[in-house]
């Protein structure tokens, strides 16, 4: 059984399964995009693409780690933020009860 249920959201919408119903995400998966609509809805996600190579950019990691951190489900002091290419960042932290997470940040997901 799991413990996290939620609904599956790519682009804004519900992802429906072949029967058209709504498709769930359970536990580790749901608690990573938990994470990444924290990020989009604070609008730290704008900053971190478009201030490139700016002291800004630390400054809003630092920001989205104190986000991230925040959620009760991911061991403090786990969250790691790369950029993997320009203007592609990637948040990474363990969960306490789920392992590692992992997720991408694109300038197509704002």
């Amino acid at each position: 059984m799991s413990i996290y249920i939620d609904l599956h959201i790519e682009h804004g919408d519900v992802v429906l399964d072949v029967g058209l119903n709504p498709s769930y995400l359970t536990d580790r998966a749901a608690i990573a995009q938990d994470i990444v609509h924290a990020i989009l809805d604070t609008g730290l996600a704008h900053l971190l693409i478009s201030d490139r190579g700016t002291g800004v950019t630390a400054d809003t990691q630092i920001k989205l780690k104190l986000l991230v951190e925040d959620d009760v489900r991911i061991m403090p002091g786990t969250v790691r933020i790369e950029e993997t290419a320009s203007g592609q960042w990637w948040v990474f932290a363990e969960t306490i009860d789920f392992g590692t997470i992992s997720s991408s940040i694109t300038g197509g997901d704002l």
